[in-house]
C-alpha cells in the first residue's frame, strides 16, 4: 500500500492533518501537523466560513512546506449529537451451512431499520452472530446452522452537522473519502484486543467535547457524547480570576490540578499558601493563591467525572467495563487519571497511540520498529493526537480490507457499500 492515506482530524480547539502509507513493510508517517480551529463549539459548526478558512490555510500550509498536493482524505469528527442504536435480525440458512450470502441478507436485514431522515448512519458494526442459539460468534461462515441471526450496533449523527462538515472540506478543498467518530478513532489508537475483549471505555477529552466509547467482548456496544471538555476549565478560570482566556489556558497548562485538597495529605497548607502570578484583563500583574485555582479546575473536573459516572450507570446490564482509558489534552492534566479511579472505582490509564501502531503492525504483518519516524514526530505518542493517528489506522485498515479477498474483509466492505446505497454515506 504505497499510496498517501490522509486524514483530518478535526477538534473545537484544533484541526490536525496526518499522512502515511506502508512501504517495505513498515509504516511510515509522513507528516502530522495541526492548526487552531475556527467556525466550532462544543463540537458543533457555528459559522462556516470561519471553518472553511481555517481547513483552506492548513491545508495550504501543509502543501507549500512538503511540497505536497493533498486533494481528499478520511475526515474523523466530534458531535454532541451521536447516537447508538441496536438492531437485530435472523435468517433461515438455506443449505444448512452458512454461507457468505447468508451472511450478507441478515447483515442487510438487520440494518434494514428506519432511521430518522434527520439522522444519519456514519458506523453500522456487527455486535455478534447467534448460530442455532449460540451466541458470541464472530465469524459464522462455513458452521452448520439451520438458522443464523446478527446483532449490530449503528451509529448515527446529525444528517445537517455532517453534511455542513463535508461541505466545509469541499470548499476548502478537500474531498471527503470517508468520515469516523473520534470516538472511535480514539479507540483504534489506545486499545488493545485484550482491552475490547474484557469491557473498556474509552474516553476522549477534547476542548468542546468529552467523547465516550464502551468496548465489551471484542466489539464496540456503546457511544455517547457530551458538550463539555477543557475549554469549560478554562473559561472557568477565565471567569473566576477575571483574566483574559489566553491566560486561563497557560494557568491550566502550568498549573491545574484536578484533586481536591484533601488528596495533599501533608503538603495540603503550604500549597494553598503560594501564589501565582497571572496577568489580568487590564494586563497588569497580580498575585491570587493556589487554593483558588484548585478548587475552581476541581469543580469542573469533579462535573466531568459525574456524567461520566451517570453514563456507566446507563449502559446496558450485559456489558461490563473493567477500565478506563482517557485520551485527549485534559487527561494530561496532574491528578486527573488519580481523580477518575475514586470516582468511578475502576482502574483508569493515559491512553497513547503505541498500542494502536503495535496491534495494527502485528494485524498486517508489517516489520518491528513500527515506523520510519521524522524529526519533530514526539507528539505522536501524546494522548492529545490520539484520535488523530487512530484515523490513520482505521483508514488503513479500510484500505486494507478493500485489497483483501477475506471473508470478514468482505463483510466490512459490503457494510460500507450498504451504508453508501441507502444515501447515508455520500461524501463527495
Amino acid at each position: 500500500m504505497r499510496e498517501l492515506i490522509t486524514v483530518l482530524d478535526i477538534g473545537t480547539t484544533k484541526i490536525s492533518f496526518a499522512g502515511a502509507k506502508i512501504k517495505n513493510k513498515k509504516l511510515m508517517i509522513d507528516f502530522l501537523k495541526s492548526y487552531p480551529t475556527a467556525g466550532l463549539k462544543r463540537g458543533k459548526i457555528v459559522d462556516m466560513e470561519a471553518m472553511v478558512s481555517s481547513i483552506r490555510k492548513s491545508l495550504q500550509d501543509i502543501e507549500s512546506s512538503l511540497g505536497i498536493r493533498l486533494k481528499k482524505a478520511f475526515v474523523c469528527f466530534s458531535g454532541s449529537d451521536v447516537e447508538g442504536i441496536y438492531s437485530n435480525a435472523a435468517v433461515k440458512v438455506k443449505k444448512r451451512q452458512v454461507t457468505e450470502e447468508d451472511v450478507d441478507l441478515v447483515i442487510e436485514a438487520a440494518t434494514a431499520m428506519q432511521i430518522p431522515y434527520d439522522r444519519q448512519a456514519v458506523h453500522i458494526l456487527p455486535v455478534e452472530f447467534i448460530v442455532d442459539g449460540v451466541s458470541g460468534i464472530k465469524d459464522p461462515v462455513d458452521m452448520k446452522a439451520l438458522r443464523l441471526e446478527a446483532k449490530v450496533y449503528i451509529i448515527t449523527a446529525s444528517s445537517s452537522h455532517i453534511q455542513n462538515l463535508i461541505t466545509c472540506c469541499n470548499k476548502a478543498g478537500i474531498e471527503v473519502e470517508d468520515i469516523m467518530l473520534q470516538s472511535v478513532a480514539s479507540s483504534e489508537a489506545t486499545l488493545s484486543e485484550h482491552d475490547k475483549e474484557m469491557g473498556t471505555m474509552v474516553v476522549d477529552i477534547g476542548g468542546g467535547s468529552i467523547d465516550i466509547a464502551v468496548f465489551y467482548d471484542g466489539y464496540l456496544r456503546h457511544v455517547a457524547t457530551y458538550g463539555i471538555g477543557g475549554n469549560h476549565i478554562t473559561n472557568d478560570l477565565a471567569i473566576g480570576l477575571k483574566i483574559p482566556f489566553n491566560e486561563a489556558e497557560r494557568i491550566k497548562k502550568q498549573f491545574a490540578i484536578a484533586l481536591p485538597d484533601i488528596s495533599f495529605g501533608s503538603l495540603e497548607h503550604k500549597d494553598n499558601e503560594k501564589e501565582i502570578e497571572i496577568v489580568g484583563l487590564d494586563q497588569n500583574f497580580m498575585r491570587v493563591p493556589f487554593s483558588v485555582i484548585k478548587e475552581i479546575v476541581y469543580a469542573r473536573c469533579e462535573e466531568i467525572m459525574e456524567v461520566l459516572k451517570r453514563e456507566i450507570n446507563l449502559l446496558p446490564k450485559d456489558i461490563s467495563i473493567s477500565s478506563a482509558v482517557f485520551t485527549g489534552g485534559t487527561s494530561l492534566m496532574q491528578g486527573f487519571v488519580s481523580l477518575s479511579e475514586g470516582f468511578l472505582s475502576l482502574p483508569a490509564r493515559i491512553g497513547k497511540p503505541d498500542t494502536g501502531i503495535m496491534a495494527l503492525c502485528s494485524e498486517l504483518g508489517l516489520e518491528e520498529g513500527i515506523f520510519e519516524q521524522k524529526d519533530g514526530f514526539e507528539e505522536i505518542f501524546s494522548p492529545e493526537f490520539s484520535s488523530t493517528i487512530g484515523a490513520i489506522i482505521y483508514a488503513i485498515k479500510v484500505k486494507s480490507f478493500e485489497e483483501s479477498s477475506s471473508g470478514f474483509s468482505k463483510l466490512f466492505n459490503k457494510i460500507k457499500k450498504w451504508i453508501r446505497e441507502k444515501g447515508l454515506g455520500r461524501f463527495k
